[in-house]
């Protein structure tokens, strides 16, 4: 495994750039064509099936006890990861190659959340398309602060389409032809409606609609199909509110991985979402691990980093709420570049999430460590196949991959060594 660093392709990250004086809210550059048709394919990474491990004890538990339950055809449905970051979640390569890791291993139970109306915006596996007009809320999606009720959702954003909007969903995957099940999440206000269209069947989504009212106040729609089928959705009339998009497989339960990565997002952004609904929405999915994955924009704050210890804290806490048995990891900050050495306030923000972890009981992996250390992001800038972009904040997706690949071995490495930490 060559060492791997930071960047992204076609999408941009809204934080701050390395500067003798660090900035917090920098404008971003105008993002390139997200996932273009030359944007490589998550590779696939050969992993060796680990044996069956034995109960143990230690902050991924649940997790691996969940994952031999799957493996030993013991679990009536599927092992959910629930993964909520910043834009390298946003991205979906390195989570993207996590998925792919535990899928081979232990099955795969489908491509999980799908955000709707986002640009730029790529799931791993999942074609996705917006055309005309959508309003985004919360603005910037970013933002720390309570906007309107704080209904968000599982990810953090709703979306309302315009008159000429449409949206488009479908699975890449080979094999397709099995049973899947589409779950849309939305609200509509008063005279609100729209239409969906499932395998080219296409259904009025009203008030009248036969669909699952969730204690977050936020309708669960769930209709029945192929795997590969399209999923079209469009307005009819007034303003709907559309959450987001859930696929998973209707057969044998494997394991799904939800992203709701956000660009800008720091530890502070979902704590300004509505706690009850956010907690509702965490509920349903009941996750058996949730990944906390943030420290890239704080690295360029001028807050004091020993705030990002209560932020974490209030962050797992109530993620906890609506999965009290759920496994907990969390992901230090990715390196970034001065010269050829690194920011030093990478390695600070990644000390205290650290030591916050660690009082939570959650597992921690340092993401700077993993890719090598301070001046691994420099190293990756400057490789033959280039690991880091140019913007200083970003990996490729080669780089991306290469680190979602470490640690996805790392954790199969734990799995099958009967640990339930990670180094």
């Amino acid at each position: 495994m060559r060492q791997v660093w930071l960047g992204l392709l076609g999408l941009t990250l809204t934080c701050a750039r390395p500067a003798p004086v660090p900035v917090a809210h920098a404008k971003p550059p105008k993002p390139a064509a997200a996932a273009s048709p030359k944007s490589p394919a998550t590779p696939v990474i050969p992993v060796k099936t680990p044996a069956v491990a034995p109960p143990v004890a230690g902050p991924l538990a649940n997790f691996f006890n969940a994952l031999t339950e799957l493996r030993q055809d013991k679990r009536q449905g599927h092992v959910r990861v629930y993964w909520l970051g910043d834009s390298h979640t946003n991205a979906d390569f390195l989570s993207g190659a996590v998925r792919g890791a535990l899928r081979d291993a232990f099955g795969d139970g489908g491509p999980g959340f799908v955000r709707v109306g986002a640009k730029p915006y790529r799931h791993d596996g999942v074609k996705v398309s917006r055309d005309g007009s959508w309003n985004i809320d919360p603005d910037p999606p970013a933002r720390r602060s309570l906007q309107d009720d704080g209904v968000f959702g599982l990810a953090g954003t709703r979306a309302v389409p315009g008159a000429d909007a449409s949206f488009s969903a479908q699975v890449t995957t080979k094999e397709g032809a099995e049973p899947a099940t589409f779950e849309v999440a939305y609200t509509l206000p008063e005279n609100s409606s729209f239409l969906l269209e499932l395998d080219g069947k296409k259904q009025r989504v009203d008030a009248k609609a036969q669909a699952e009212l969730a204690a977050s106040g936020i309708v669960h729609l769930t209709l029945t199909a192929t795997l590969k089928s399209p999923l079209v959705l469009s307005p009819l009339r007034g303003a709907p509110r559309i959450f987001g998009l859930i696929i998973e497989r209707a057969g044998k339960p494997g394991v799904v991985v939800d992203t709701a990565g956000i660009d800008g997002a720091r530890l502070e952004t979902p704590l300004a979402w509505n706690e009850a609904a956010f907690v509702a929405e965490v509920a349903r999915r009941a996750p058996e691990l949730f990944v906390v994955a943030f420290g890239t924009n704080e690295a360029f704050d001028a807050l004091k980093v020993e705030r990002y210890g209560k932020q974490l804290n209030d962050l797992v806490q109530r993620l906890r709420k609506g999965a009290p048995r759920a496994s907990c990891l969390v992901l230090g900050p990715t390196d970034a570049p001065i010269g050829d050495g690194s920011v030093p306030r990478v390695a600070e923000v990644a000390k205290v999430l650290q030591k916050s972890a660690a009082e939570l009981r959650c597992s921690f992996v340092s993401l700077q460590q993993l890719m090598g250390g301070e001046g691994s992001f420099a190293k990756g800038m400057r490789a033959k196949d280039r690991l880091a972009q140019p913007d200083k904040l970003h990996l490729t997706p080669r780089g991306y991959q290469e680190l979602g690949g470490a640690l996805g071995k790392q954790l199969l490495d734990a799995y099958s060594a009967g640990r339930a930490d990670l180094p």
